[in-house]
């Protein structure tokens, strides 16, 4: 018996024609959408949208890169049904099925993320995603009543238990690199953490403290991902830091969320919607939390603008966030906030890139090396090794270029041992930045280039 010939995928086609676009321009924007994901081996092209649309299925990520493709075309979200690929991907994770509730959707994403038959770590980064917690009213709507999984009240201590693990997986995660510990992580977020979630609390205090508490370490799980450049489970753990942070204070520390999910989206190259995250961010949090805290929301609508090409409200935003760092008072901020360390180092950090988008290298070099001196290389290895290669990069792309290769060659010094795809695409960027002068013979670059090179070949992929 000869074999079956497939059918033709008419959803699929039906998709592309309302998109108006030509398989060759598709095909582009999925080898976009999978760099984007840390994903660059993806080999789409016209013959393979043809063949899709000729009844072939694409593979599992694949068919998630050309979901979201045709999302962003088509400026609305889609669902692997409404593209005809339901029959062979449905092990792979549909982040538009998920539940509302926070609490049963924080568990569906845990146990989806340690499921290995689950291909979770390809779901793509959608751009449609950051439109939902746009939509979400500030003011605070009570959780419905749900069953309880719990007898026992969930008190204070069980509170202070959960942030202590969070302090402890981020202080190794700070030396070790996304990649370390992320299935622990995951595993107690899901199960630990969300039964704590659906017991009886002792007092509503206590139950929007455990939310709050459980935010927190949902932003970490995402926060790994995002290290490891898994960019659509990051974008995932994020939304759900929002939703939970929503049940404990849907201003400032919503707002906190909101700011992340900005940051990812331009450290994608996708400025969409950032400046509308950064401003809903900022309105959430005025008024609310002290002035150091306040200065990194301010950062954040600084780099949003810079990176839209909107010069005058980016040096405006940059300037009153150096104002409220001034004026800042030395009492301890909220807790969610304190995670990504001191607000000092993250001006520095945030005003260097925001000045880099901007194209005032001089100024931002300085920012950069400013960054580098507020961390402890012993402590925080791998983000102290990124603002070096922050640093070398603004010093390159100023001619300096001996200079340049000495502070990348302290950064590699600290990248030894750490999980993280950040770094590793760090690497990548310097040799990419040093390809001109590699070509001009120059002799430091030779042997930096060299050890370079010699790094990525031993490095585990994340």
């Amino acid at each position: 018996m000869g074999k079956t010939e497939p059918e033709p995928n008419h959803a699929l086609r039906l998709r592309i024609a309302e998109a108006g676009v030509s398989y060759d321009a598709l095909a582009h924007t999925i080898r976009q959408i999978a760099h984007e994901n840390g994903d660059d081996r993806q080999r789409a092209n016209k013959a393979s949208v043809a063949h899709w649309v000729a009844g072939t299925h694409p593979q599992p990520r694949t068919a998630e890169y050309l979901l979201e493709a045709l999302a962003r075309r088509l400026g609305r979200p889609l669902t692997l049904a409404d593209i005809g690929l339901t029959s062979d991907t449905d092990r792979i994770f549909d982040h538009e099925g998920m539940p509302t509730d926070p609490v049963t959707a924080l568990a569906h994403l845990g146990r989806a993320d340690v499921d290995r038959r689950t291909l979770i770590s390809s779901a793509g980064y959608s751009i449609g995603a950051l439109l939902l917690p746009l939509r979400q009213p500030r003011e605070h709507a009570e959780r419905s009543q749900r069953v309880r999984a719990r007898s026992a009240t969930v008190g204070a201590g069980d509170v202070q238990a959960v942030r202590d693990m969070t302090l402890a997986f981020n202080a190794a995660d700070e030396r070790l690199g996304g990649g370390h510990a992320r299935t622990a992580v995951v595993e107690y977020l899901a199960s630990d953490v969300t039964t704590f979630l659906e017991g009886r609390f002792a007092n509503d205090d206590t139950r929007k403290a455990m939310f709050g508490a459980a935010a927190q370490l949902a932003y970490l799980a995402g926060w790994k991902a995002h290290d490891l450049g898994l960019a659509g489970l990051a974008q995932q753990y994020y939304l759900r830091s929002f939703q939970l942070a929503s049940e404990s204070d849907p201003y400032a520390h919503a707002g906190y969320a909101l700011r992340i999910l900005a940051h990812q989206a331009m450290d994608l190259g996708r400025h969409e919607h950032c400046v509308d995250l950064a401003d809903e961010a900022l309105a959430r949090t005025k008024g609310r939390v002290d002035t150091s805290v306040e200065s990194l929301f301010w950062l954040t609508a600084a780099r949003a603008n810079a990176a839209s090409g909107a010069p005058r409200p980016a040096h405006a935003a940059l300037s009153r966030a150096e104002q409220l760092i001034n004026r800042a008072r030395s009492e301890q901020g909220p807790s969610w906030a304190a995670l990504g360390g001191p607000a000092e180092a993250r001006l520095a950090h945030q005003a260097g890139k925001t000045l880099q988008a901007l194209g005032d290298l001089r100024a931002a070099e300085e920012q950069h090396a400013r960054a580098a001196r507020c961390w402890d290389p012993r402590t925080h290895p791998r983000v102290y090794a990124l603002s070096l290669a922050d640093l070398a990069e603004t010093q390159c792309q100023q001619g300096h270029v001996e200079q340049a290769c000495k502070t990348w060659n302290d950064a590699l010094d600290g990248m030894a041992g750490i999980r993280s795809a950040r770094t590793r695409d760090a690497v990548l960027s310097l040799r990419k930045h040093l390809n001109s002068y590699r070509r001009r013979g120059v002799a430091a670059v030779r042997r930096l280039d060299a050890r370079a090179a010699r790094m990525l070949s031993t490095w585990p992929t994340a």
